[in-house]
């Protein structure tokens, strides 16, 4: 039997409506709950805060989690749980607190799926590696009771009960395209039809509460969603949460993270840390001739590490962008790297979304949240657009200037020595991986050993990006 929505929402209603009405300052618009008692609601998760659309919020877990919603206990009701490195604490209530129950489950990195996969109820776990499907029909501990290959590294992963029948099938969701199956399988889908736009946020639920599962998606905070899982016009529309917010409903588990709150309307110039620690960040968007001596600095010294690559590189330099995912952070740097403040709010759209799709489709890797505007140039107008499409801006504390090379003036040493003039917890440093179109040296690429010596002599440490998330 598909699991219904919290029936304590109807003695509820009056109560919480107007405790979360309270939310009105932050520019969630609430509406009143679903008449059908078993509908599944908009879920927004801001942070470590949760909003459920017509009932509670609170908070639960860490911004840094992957948020899950689940019926955990078999009782009817679905409630939050996170999954944090191979860890699920869940509750069986809708409050924050203290987990009810932790599970161990995956690992590090695996994306949680939730899902009643045998079909006699309840909400079991589950974790995608790669494209490969592990899934538990109970949230326990032990191993995968089933396993299957479907959909590609870079797909979103969604999950439902499709038909109708009680049970759970899979999901992919590939560049606007839905590939679903009625059952935890490989194979060809079942069912593909494209729905919404390629920087939609899918969610997935049973919107009309007739127990199958409906499509979704977020566009910046508007829900548009579908009462079957078909292509067509949204059946429903409605305003929930802000841009930039991770969105869910009471049935699933979060596809795309959300944009740290510190970023919203705003970019770093430094981590917000008071830790001695700082952030190497590379740019690419010129050529590759320095990428195989940061890759092996990197690596030899054991240093972490954010790139930015721009879609234009990623297509010139398909291995080289598939060197660098493998192993660190990649953001969003535009598909050609213009000056995004020229352009319409259109045209910035299609510049940012050209360049995830690019990525993505070479590397596997999704470029949410982390964004660098071309030549730093940013104003209001440009941060919306951006923060709208699930991305924060990330600037720079120091730009070595290395990458106006030897022909600039510039050397190893000046390289180096702009990196310790800027030192401060938190300094986020920006180089490049290419080369001086006239002279070709790499100066980044040159100084990187002594950065990471001269800057572990004076006991600073390295992160990465997602350690801030």
């Amino acid at each position: 039997m598909p699991a219904r929505f919290p029936r304590r929402f109807a003695r509820w209603s009056t109560a919480l409506l107007a405790t979360v009405a309270l939310l009105a300052p932050l520019d969630v618009v609430v509406a009143p709950p679903a008449s059908a008692a078993v509908a599944d609601s908009a879920v927004v998760i801001r942070g470590a805060q949760w909003f459920v659309r017509g009932g509670p919020g609170f908070v639960f877990g860490r911004s840094t989690d992957v948020q899950v919603m689940g019926d955990w206990d078999g009782d009817g009701d679905r409630t939050p749980g996170v999954f944090r490195d191979g860890i699920w604490h869940l509750k069986n209530s809708l409050t924050g607190g203290v987990a009810d129950v932790s599970v161990a489950y995956g690992r590090a990195g695996d994306t949680p799926v939730v899902g009643n996969w045998d079909g006699i109820g309840g909400t079991g776990l589950g974790v995608v590696r790669g494209s490969v499907w592990h899934l538990r029909n109970s949230p326990t501990t032990g191993v995968g009771e089933i396993s299957v290959a479907y959909g590609r590294a870079g797909d979103m992963k969604i999950t439902g009960d499709w038909d109708g029948d009680g049970r759970t099938g899979i999901g992919v969701v590939r560049d606007r395209v839905w590939h679903l199956q009625n059952t935890p399988a490989g194979g060809v889908a079942a069912i593909s039809f494209a729905y919404g736009v390629p920087s939609d946020i899918p969610v997935t639920g049973d919107w009309d509460g007739n127990g199958s599962t409906d499509i979704g998606v977020v566009r910046g905070r508007t829900w548009h969603l579908r009462t079957s899982p078909s292509g067509g016009p949204a059946t429903t529309s409605f305003a929930y949460g802000v841009c930039g917010d991770a969105f869910i409903s009471t049935a699933s588990a979060r596809v795309v993270a959300g944009v740290p709150t510190s970023l919203r309307g705003t970019e770093w110039t430094r981590l917000p840390t008071t830790q001695p620690v700082v952030a190497l960040t590379f740019d690419a968007g010129g050529d590759a001739a320095g990428v195989a001596s940061i890759l092996g600095t990197l690596q030899r010294t054991g240093t972490p590490a954010t790139f930015f690559l721009t879609g234009a590189w990623t297509e010139d330099n398909p291995d080289a962008a598939r060197q660098i995912a493998a192993s660190y952070p990649v953001g969003n740097h535009t598909a050609t790297h213009p000056d995004l403040t020229t352009l319409t709010s259109a045209a910035i759209d299609a510049q940012v979304t050209g360049a995830d799709q690019t990525v993505r489709a070479i590397t596997g890797e999704d470029t949410r949240p982390w964004f660098r505007f071309p030549f730093g140039a940013r104003d209001a107008r440009t941060i919306d657009v951006v923060n709208c499409l699930g991305y924060g801006g990330v600037r720079w504390t120091v730009d070595t200037l290395g990458w106006q090379g030897t022909s600039g003036g510039r050397s190893v040493a000046s390289v180096v020595d702009r990196v310790l003039a800027g030192l401060t917890p938190g300094e986020i440093v920006l180089m490049h991986v290419g080369s001086n179109p006239d002279d070709g040296s790499t100066l980044d690429a040159a100084a990187l050993p002594r950065i990471i010596d001269e800057l572990r002599n004076r006991g600073y440490g390295f992160v990465t990006l997602d350690q801030f998330r």
